[in-house]
């Protein structure tokens, strides 16, 4: 599947469900987290089609900063992909229409009667070289050996719940006292990263308008701006909330995600920063992406990231 897309709806997206998801089979070793893994790998080794319906919401001190809510069409085997996306942030509201085709991708917002088109550069290039994307399994023993050490007695942590019908209902609830020291680390690492690309993309901005005819900068201009939800100082993570169904199948049906951070930015005003995710999948298997006919429509082409660079 194109990784553009993915990488663009990550938050709202299957890869938002997935990444989420794989993150957490760290917390192994009962029958919770086996239950949970078991239907994970169930669910993406055999997945070849899916429609996903996903809300995104970030909070700051209890008021909405941004949001995001889509429905998207994906067949991961011939790479097709379609959808809607409204974002909602500081900057206004945007509507989205997505499509892929097999050498690129489309969008058009619901303020103009544009057709915006990517082609992937890069990616018919490395075809030509006879590189393939080749992705390896999707979590091997190597690491989840590693992460289980790492997570200890995390294990006992995450409960699981059988229907009458099969079905299972799995959660992970942990408050801060219960994070591990190594998990905490990460958080005022991560918005680090976060204060140290923002100053780049002002840098990079810096006496240039911001195009936005480009999905990623899209995204990422109308729902934060990254500099508004930056912490410095005593970030922590305060909760850590999953919940996931998994059907009769063993497969995972929805799956909800909250973490909750708190902290002081440079200016030293306190923030709670909460991030949920709502993931549905549905129509595993059995659905078929939307296409798009571009005869007769306004059209324009946007250079690839890779197009114009250098290569040593």
């Amino acid at each position: 599947m194109k990784k553009k897309w993915l990488l663009t709806g990550s938050a709202v997206g299957i890869s938002g469900a997935l990444m989420l998801a794989t993150g957490f089979t760290a917390f192994a070793g009962t029958s919770g987290y086996e239950d949970y893994k078991a239907a994970l790998k169930n669910t993406v080794q055999n997945l070849q089609s899916v429609t996903v319906q996903a809300d995104a919401v970030l909070k700051d001190n209890g008021s909405l900063l941004s949001g995001a809510q889509s429905t998207l069409k994906a067949n991961l085997k011939n790479e097709a992909v379609s959808g809607t996306v409204k974002i909602s942030g500081k900057a206004g509201s945007q509507n989205l229409n997505l499509y892929s085709q097999p050498d690129g991708q489309v969008w058009k917002s619901d303020a103009s009667d544009t057709y915006y088109v990517k082609q992937d550069k890069a990616e018919k290039d490395e075809q030509k070289q006879g590189k393939e994307h080749k992705d390896g399994a999707w979590f091997n023993s190597q690491e989840e050996t590693v992460i289980d050490a790492l997570i200890g007695n995390l294990k006992n942590e995450i409960t699981s719940t059988t229907a009458n019908d099969g079905s299972k209902n799995i959660s992970l609830q942990l408050d801060s006292a219960q994070i591990p020291a190594v998990v905490q680390a990460l958080a005022p690492v991560a918005f680090k990263h976060l204060s140290d690309q923002s100053q780049r993309e002002d840098l990079k901005d810096s006496g240039a308008k911001v195009q936005l005819n480009d999905p990623e900068n899209l995204f990422k201009h109308s729902l934060f701006n990254a500099k508004d939800i930056v912490l410095t100082e005593g970030v922590q993570i305060q909760s850590i909330h999953l919940n996931a169904v998994v059907n009769p199948a063993n497969e995972i049906q929805r799956q909800q995600f909250d973490i909750t951070f708190t902290g002081k930015d440079a200016q030293g005003v306190s923030h709670t920063l909460t991030a949920s995710l709502d993931v549905q999948l549905s129509a595993l298997n059995t659905t078929t992406p939307d296409t798009i006919d571009l005869n007769g429509k306004k059209v324009q082409q946007v250079q690839d990231h890779h197009e114009g660079r250098h290569h040593d």
